[in-house]
């Protein structure tokens, strides 16, 4: 919209992020809403100067095509570009921005270390706009959707694990949902167990695999930049995952203050917008992490599971805990009756889940970042909360803040203890039902 002013201080937008959240998407609906012919290129048209001149010519230039109709031009997968073989490609798209007369997009997929140097002038000259992996809680009602246009019915544990397994690319998930649903009308939880390997450089995965065994400082980096995730979300991804591949407590404190460190450069690297000290947060993220390990076995989640067993009172016979490519098995030796809520809801805890008709659970050993899991888990009570809050700030006349610390405590004792008068004040703040149940609960 800058541009219905006249030529805008920055004539480019460089959108970032990983992949399957709507970059490209976003500009094509800008492009179609905004009333903009777009014309798209990718890694393999722009590779050389010559190439792009081939494709775009003096268009660039030019406000409106010869029917009129505003221009846009996009470059899409910036990534794909190498550093000495297409310098050439960079150094024309830098020529287009500069005499542009009409917005110019370019896209690249996520943030590695060598990022700012190669298109750190590309960078200055553009608007930067980071675009983040899409909410667990959002992939999941996103795919309640398109299971409803499709008529297929969907168990909510098997919606919750295909979004977790998209680690926010929701192109991913609603593919893999589609995949399952051919010749299905009804997916449950242990059809998921068929989902396949998305085609990514790296899953996030083999990229921890790699920065927790690396021998080495650019061994660790280079796993780092494996990874399309975006740099934040891949530090808490190692903070999850740390304990259950270093066993060992030195090896384990080393690790986290390495950690601590790239937390803290992270920390400057926004507050003072220097992207110069990026460098030092992946550093300490891949190879302080890294060569903090020299003691560890790596036998931390199973070590983790037979500890959660035994907290539950079963002796060892109980569970055969079995290493495999795809986790760990946990398969109970006996019928276990009531117990087996508790050990599922115990195990689920650690990222694991049941596999009906097969008989055990199945722990993967790369846990998600729980925090993740936890506000997708508690979103509705986390809005019933809310809702309260401000139903007891309206009547009370207080601040929502102190509603939750000094009423609300108070409330729940009260709607538990003496329902006879939960009633009463249910209708005095206007509360509904499920508000009412989440103050029992």
């Amino acid at each position: 919209k800058s541009w219905d002013k006249g030529l805008p201080e920055k004539r480019a937008a460089f959108l970032y992020g990983p992949p399957g959240v709507g970059k490209t998407s976003a500009v094509e609906a800008a492009a179609r809403d905004l009333g903009y012919d777009l014309l798209e290129l990718n890694a393999s048209d722009f590779r050389t100067a010559k190439r792009i001149e081939a494709l775009i010519g003096r268009s660039h230039g030019y406000e409106t095509t010869v029917l009129g109709r505003r221009r846009m031009i996009l470059f899409d997968e910036l990534e794909g570009i190498s550093d000495r073989e297409d310098s050439g490609g960079i150094q024309a798209i830098l020529s287009i921005i500069k005499e542009a007369r009409s917005p110019i997009v370019l896209i690249a997929t996520s943030i590695h270390e060598g990022w700012g140097q190669k298109f750190r002038q590309l960078r200055d000259a553009s608007l930067i706009i980071e675009f983040r992996s899409i909410p667990f809680t959002q992939v999941v009602e996103r795919l309640i959707d398109v299971a409803r246009s499709m008529g297929v019915t969907v168990e909510e544990e098997a919606l919750e694990r295909i979004a977790e397994a998209s680690q926010g690319d929701l192109r991913s998930a609603i593919n893999d949902l589609e995949a399952l649903a051919r010749g299905r009308p009804h997916i449950s939880a242990s059809d998921t167990s068929l989902l396949v390997d998305r085609d990514r450089a790296s899953s996030t995965q083999q990229a921890l695999n790699r920065i927790f065994s690396a021998g080495s400082l650019g061994e660790a980096k280079e796993a780092l930049a494996s990874a399309y995730l975006p740099y934040e979300e891949l530090i808490d991804c190692i903070y999850e995952n740390m304990p259950y591949f270093f066993d060992d407590p030195r090896d384990l404190s080393e690790g986290l203050e390495a950690l601590s460190r790239a937390d803290i450069y992270e920390g400057r690297t926004k507050r003072l917008q220097e992207y110069r000290l990026l460098k030092y947060v992946l550093d300490w993220a891949s190879g302080g992490v890294a060569l903090s390990r020299r003691n560890s076995k790596g036998s931390g989640l199973i070590m983790a599971i037979w500890s959660r067993l035994e907290r539950l009172g079963f002796p060892k016979g109980t569970f055969s805990v079995i290493e495999a490519p795809d986790g760990i098995h946990v398969r109970p030796n006996r019928y276990l009756g009531d117990d087996w809520g508790r050990v599922n809801s115990s195990i689920r805890e650690l990222g694991g889940s049941w596999m009906r008709g097969e008989g055990f659970w199945l722990v993967p050993y790369f846990r998600q970042p729980q925090i993740i899991w936890r506000y997708g888990r508690t979103k509705m009570s986390r809005e019933h909360q809310m809702r309260v809050a401000e139903s007891v700030a309206e009547k009370y006349h207080i601040s929502k803040r102190r509603a939750l610390g000094e009423v609300i405590p108070f409330l729940k004792v009260i709607f538990k203890e003496a329902p006879e008068r939960s009633e009463e004040i249910m209708k005095w703040l206007g509360l509904s039902e499920d508000e009412a149940e989440w103050l029992k609960s």
